[in-house]
């Protein structure tokens, strides 16, 4: 592997692992247009260790917030303190996030299409980023419940289809459930945790291979982890200053780019 193609995988998936645009969509796009191909497995996982990092320092506050109230010592006086709830909460969104990604797995990796991709990006992710409007009040917008965390992770799950964005499906449920716009980012990104490792778990069980040369690879990490970090704090500005659905139009243009290359064939 070249230190270009490791930089520009890097990019890829530091960037569209949260932002609301579909990582696995992007990769299908960018082996059809650029002449990459999926990066070895070992590879792979590599990039999502780097992303998996960018979330862990990203959230480094909640994390702290949640291991301190185990603590007698740390009480959660703080307003918005995460709490130990928030583990059972990612645990109720993980289960069906685990099965349907577990269930509908090798499916998704023998009929991905570009016709797919292009419907879930028009139909599903576009609508969704549209309509991210507040269609419940709560009288505490930062309290999510067990049937809303479990929800979101069904959401969460669905976007193992390519073209489906996990970050934006997530994060639009939340904010149709009416959580706030700050925790509605915060929890999606979250639940991702799990996601992520779960993801590279899955690619462990099929066999790594080996890594390519130290520099491609050390790149290849670095460029995940701090493009996925920018990524981060920029979705969260954008929900809470409420312009996520600005994406809207750019995941509308790459459903039309789908089905042209589908039609292309």
């Amino acid at each position: 592997m070249t230190v270009f193609k490791a930089i520009l995988l890097g990019i890829l998936q530091g960037a569209t692992e949260f932002l609301p645009v579909s990582s696995s969509g992007h990769l299908l796009l960018a082996q059809k247009m650029l002449g990459l191909t999926e990066p070895e497995l070992a590879f792979d996982i590599l990039l999502h260790l780097g992303t998996l990092l960018a979330v862990l320092l990203f959230l480094r506050r909640e994390i702290s917030d949640i291991l301190g109230s185990f603590s007698r010592r740390y009480p959660d006086l703080r307003p918005g303190a995460w709490g130990r709830r928030d583990l059972l909460l990612l645990v109720v969104s993980s289960v069906p996030t685990a099965i349907i990604g577990y269930a509908f797995h090798d499916a998704v990796e023998t009929g991905v299409t570009f016709l797919g991709v292009g419907f879930r990006y028009l139909i599903l992710t576009t609508f969704l980023l549209i309509s991210n409007l507040r269609f419940r009040h709560k009288m505490d917008p930062d309290r999510i419940e067990l049937w809303e965390a479990a929800a979101i992770g069904i959401m969460q799950g669905a976007a193992v289809f390519p073209g489906l964005s996990r970050s934006g499906s997530t994060i639009s449920l939340a904010l149709v459930l009416g959580i706030g716009a700050s925790r509605s980012a915060k929890y999606s990104f979250f639940i991702s945790l799990p996601a992520i490792l779960g993801a590279a778990l899955l690619h462990l069980h099929q066999g790594v291979s080996v890594l390519p040369r130290v520099l491609p690879s050390v790149l290849g990490f670095l460029f995940a982890f701090a493009v996925g970090y920018i990524s981060l704090l920029f979705v969260e500005r954008l929900v809470t200053r409420g312009r996520f659905l600005r994406f809207a139009p750019y995941t509308f243009l790459l459903a039309v780019l789908s089905f042209y290359l589908y039609g292309k064939g």
